[in-house]
């Protein structure tokens, strides 16, 4: 039983309309499982910092010798060389460690969030060690709320505009990933203020 050219060309014709149905529909599944991959992938960084921000700020203390300081981005005096972003500077007691802790929060350059950590007590936020704490953040927003209004920074050194006094509040905002940027928020409660 032999085959017709015109029989051999329906055939491979339905072939090819196969296959390439199935590559479409392979290639779309592989974007989905990327894509779920890379979301699962931010929720988790997000969640992790969400929780290190409220474990951390709503420790706080308003303490004279270590005083609350936050900056915007848009300001020429910046605590850390290279911050990009908002950035916040504070001292609590954290759990597991002595006394109070110099701890806190900007964006480098390269969209690594950093960690400030110091024990030294030496009352500067220019020493200690920083540390990345997050990859791929696009945004870092810190908003204050001193009981009647949310501020864009936060000055509690003895000359700045709230000299002595924590925030009832922060609200932050992070934004993670370069393409397709995804926020997340929160607002964190300060007990001691």
């Amino acid at each position: 039983m032999a085959l017709t050219l015109v029989e051999l060309l329906v055939a491979m014709a339905i072939f090819v309309t196969v296959s390439a149905s199935a590559a479409l529909i392979f290639r779309s599944i592989a974007g989905a499982w990327r894509t779920g991959q890379l979301r699962t992938a931010r929720y988790q960084q997000a969640r992790l910092l969400i929780d290190l921000f409220e474990r951390e700020l709503s420790s706080c203390t308003a303490n004279p010798k270590f005083p609350m300081v936050g900056a915007a981005a848009a300001d020429a005096a910046r605590l850390k060389p290279g911050s990009a972003q908002d950035e916040v500077f504070f001292a609590g007691t954290l759990p597991g460690r002595r006394g109070l802790v110099e701890r806190g929060y900007w964006v480098d350059g390269a969209g690594r969030l950093m960690c400030h950590d110091d024990e030294s007590g030496d009352a500067t936020y220019a020493t200690g060690e920083d540390e990345v704490c997050g990859r791929e953040v696009a945004g870092l927003a810190i908003r204050y709320f001193d009981g009647a209004a949310w501020q864009p920074r936060w000055d509690a050194r003895p000359q700045g505009p709230q000299a002595g006094r924590l925030p009832k509040a922060l609200r932050i905002t992070l934004t993670i990933g370069r393409r397709r940027p995804e926020t997340f928020e929160t607002v964190v409660h300060v007990p001691t203020s």
